[in-house]
């Protein structure tokens, strides 16, 4: 199967670069894919974005929000933390007969559309931040003690 994926992939006008450990990796639209095989299951097909949102000390909450807000959003696209880094991915089980070509395409087009759905996700967080920030400024005297109108 993994052969029938490779040439799929290859129709398509990908070209593959086999990754030790990790499987293969594309290029699409600027953004690095990963395409994971499994051995022990050649009817798991898996496809990743790496590393999208590095975690930090700083946005580890904000990190785990937006992972969360994708995993219950998004149908498809699902969103790991692997190393210090949030990965999305894609699986599916492969029955035989499909059309790998469309599989392959729809699965990349999930996955860069996840890409944007945590971008937005994201700036939005941002926002939120700062117009907290914003209130609780406002809300305080040049001494610290909060006004009372």
């Amino acid at each position: 199967m993994k052969e029938k994926i490779l040439d799929a992939f290859k129709a398509l006008g990908f070209e593959m670069e086999e990754l030790e450990g990790f499987g293969y990796g594309f290029e699409y639209e600027g953004k690095h894919f990963l395409y994971m095989y499994n051995e022990d299951d050649e009817d798991f097909l898996n496809l990743a974005l790496p590393a999208v949102l590095d975690i930090d000390d700083e946005n580890n909450v904000g990190f785990y929000q937006v992972m969360d807000k994708i995993n219950s959003t998004l149908k498809y696209v699902k969103a790991n933390k692997l190393n210090d880094s949030m990965w999305l991915f894609y699986e599916r089980e492969l029955f035989g007969g499909e059309d790998l070509k469309q599989i392959l395409s729809r699965m990349i087009l999930h996955l860069e559309a996840g890409l944007m759905f945590l971008r937005r996700a994201m700036a939005s967080s941002e926002e939120d931040s700062e117009d907290a920030s914003e209130v609780t400024d406002s809300d305080t005297d040049t001494d610290g003690k909060e006004d009372v109108a």
